[in-house]
């Protein structure tokens, strides 16, 4: 019998129907019915599977809201400059300063080469200029001394020497009168109109006067001679100035050694062109070195950028001065601001094989990638050349 037919014959025969046929009723009717919290525990799943939905297209809206104002590319990696730093001569190192990893600052001495004898030239070239500065100072002196008594001596002996012109010419014109005087007495003694002794006092006045013509001449003659000897005098100091110069030249060329000097040693000295991090020792203590050789590695901090590149159909979307956060898979919990700097001219199939982080088999893709270069705000300390990033850039613009 069914459960149905039974439920009917007990419902036609309540009195008559047995306690055994009552009892298989009751429990077909508690089997069929539903437990007590069947209805609850279903609304709970479409609930929560309604929810679950509704996560899933709004975490699919965010998404593809987000793609359509953002270019997102995982390709990108920090860039900055690495500086091999070297000396421009060959010798022996004499120490290294600092270590794999220490930052340094721009100025900071980092390694030494061997230079006591460049220490010495110098030591020999300052005494060298020492002796010549004494030299010239003592000479400087001297000069202005022969200079200016040559000029007193110049000045005295010229106005004595015209002074003697000036007497040698009186002395002629007296002794010229005196002749004239003599010869005039003389055409008169024939007369009778004079005597014998004015004759004689006449002749003697010439007699004087010629002499003393002739003193003033030889005495004009010994003034020109010391106007020669003032001239020479003042051609002789000319010649002391002429080695004075030399004095100078040998003082400026010995300057000019100290400079070189100086110069060698301060090449001697390996300085940190900018402030930065050391990534490799290449040399240490007591190693021999030719010209050109590098000793240390060094990472520019003061010019560190992130390099990303972006598939040519978003290239559009691109605009210098655009906000670009940028995250790193060693600082996933954090976004750095920055702008887009610079974008570039060639794609990656013109740039070497070994310029991307990845080889040419693993780029190769339908369309080329262009590199951007983006600037950080303001670089974490943790940010090391070559690692990798993830860049989000604003489309169209700041």
């Amino acid at each position: 019998m069914s459960p149905s037919q039974a439920r009917l014959i007990s419902r036609e025969t309540p009195d008559t129907a047995s306690p055994a046929l009552v009892e298989a009723e009751q429990g077909v009717e508690a089997h069929t019915q539903p437990p007590p919290g069947a209805a609850r525990r279903r609304l709970f799943l479409k609930i929560t599977g309604f929810l679950c939905l509704v996560g899933v297209v709004g975490t699919l809206g965010v998404w593809w809201y987000y793609q359509s104002t953002h270019v997102v590319t995982r390709n990108a990696l920090v860039r900055s400059h690495l500086s091999e730093l070297g000396v421009r001569g060959e010798g022996v190192i004499a120490e290294v300063l600092v270590r794999a990893g220490d930052r340094v600052r721009k100025g900071d001495l980092l390694a030494t080469l061997e230079n006591a004898h460049l220490i010495a030239q110098r030591a020999q070239v300052e005494a060298q200029l020492q002796t010549l500065e004494q030299r010239i100072a003592v000479d400087e002196a001297a000069l202005a001394i022969a200079q200016e008594s040559a000029r007193v001596g110049l000045l005295r002996a010229e106005s004595r020497y015209r002074q003697m012109q000036a007497e040698a010419e009186a002395a002629r014109i007296q002794a010229e009168d005196a002749r004239a005087f003599h010869a005039a007495r003389q055409a008169l003694q024939s007369d009778g109109a004079v005597s014998a002794e004015i004759i004689r006092d006449a002749a003697a006045k010439a007699a004087m006067s010629a002499s003393l013509a002739a003193a003033a001449d030889a005495a004009m003659a010994g003034s020109h001679s010391d106007l020669e000897s003032a001239r020479l005098a003042q051609e002789e100091a000319a010649l002391r100035e002429g080695e004075l110069l030399i004095l100078r030249a040998r003082r400026r060329e010995s300057l000019a050694k100290l400079q070189r000097i100086d110069a060698d040693i301060q090449s001697t000295r390996v300085i940190a062109p900018a402030d930065g991090a050391v990534v490799r020792r290449l040399a240490q203590p007591g190693m021999a070195i030719d010209t050109g050789m590098p000793l240390l590695s060094l990472w520019l901090t003061e010019d560190t950028w992130i390099e990303a590149w972006i598939p040519e159909e978003q290239l559009g979307d691109l605009r210098p001065g655009s906000v670009v956060s940028v995250s790193f898979p060693a600082m996933p919990n954090a976004e750095f601001p920055g702008r887009l700097e610079r974008v570039g001219l060639a794609t990656d199939f013109e740039m070497p094989m070994d310029y991307l982080p990845q080889t040419r088999e693993a780029r190769m893709r339908p369309t080329p990638q262009i590199g951007v270069q983006i600037r950080l705000d303001a670089a974490p300390e943790l940010v090391r050349p070559g690692m990798s990033a993830v860049v989000d850039i604003r489309r169209g613009g700041a």
